[in-house]
């Protein structure tokens, strides 16, 4: 309005001629000009301020999302991926082999043995605790393009991502390997790390549920035969 009003004013400051014509008068043109010019920079200041906030607001909402949706996926425990961000990476993983014909990988399904009984003797803290090494030792022996999650209780699965299914099954036997001669400390004492380990080679043709599927299924036949094999150990040390 103040723009408007100042150049609708500009027609007052003109001087008569002796025949009868009118010319600007260049001192009062050049004043009013100025505070047209005025305005229009303190519009433009107050528009560039007014986005600066805008793009600082919607920076913060970006951001606010990203740790949403990343609480979301990541288990509050140990900080792996949850049972959902587990998925969402595997979906994705099948949908890059779909696209790129690409070599697939090998699911590693890990359930630790003994748990319980770390959590009956030494309590829920000492569980806790466990748990977080343990999800370390895992996280610290697969690569870094490796997907590594807690799926819930003493769970947890890894993708071997674009290997072949011969040595994607030798790294398995490897983290096994490696969990079987780790350890975990709580308190003074030091409480063995064991697995029992399914695994499932996937490729661009198989589905994430029935891969984790037949995983499991292996991983507790594994499982199975771990406990009959400690039972006849036990049976002839008596």
């Amino acid at each position: 309005m103040n723009a408007v009003v100042a150049a609708l004013d500009l027609q007052s400051h003109v001087t008569d001629r002796f025949d009868g014509s009118v010319a600007w008068n260049p001192v009062a043109l050049a004043s009013r000009v100025g505070i047209l010019r005025g305005t229009e920079r303190h519009v433009l200041d107050e528009t560039l301020a007014l986005l600066s906030e805008a793009k600082d607001t919607i920076s913060q909402l970006q951001e606010r999302i990203a740790f949403l949706e990343s609480q979301a996926m990541t288990d509050e425990l140990t900080g792996l991926l949850n049972r959902r961000g587990f998925y969402s990476h595997f979906r994705r993983e099948l949908a890059s082999a779909r696209r790129s014909d690409a070599a697939g990988g090998v699911l590693v399904m890990i359930d630790l043995d003994g748990f319980k009984a770390i959590n009956d003797t030494h309590g829920h803290v000492a569980g806790d605790s466990y748990l977080r090494q343990v999800a370390r030792m895992i996280a610290a022996s697969v690569r870094q393009e490796d997907v590594v999650a807690r799926l819930g209780g003493d769970e947890f699965a890894v993708l071997l991502t674009n290997t072949d299914t011969a040595s994607g099954l030798v790294r398995a036997r490897q983290l096994a390997a490696i969990a079987d001669a780790h350890h975990a400390e709580w308190g003074g004492k030091t409480l063995p790390v064991r697995f029992s380990v399914g695994t499932q080679p996937y490729g661009a043709d198989d589905h994430e549920d029935e891969v984790m599927r037949r995983a499991d299924t292996m991983m507790y036949g594994a499982k199975s035969a771990r406990r009959r094999d400690a039972k006849r150990r036990v049976k002839a040390a008596a």
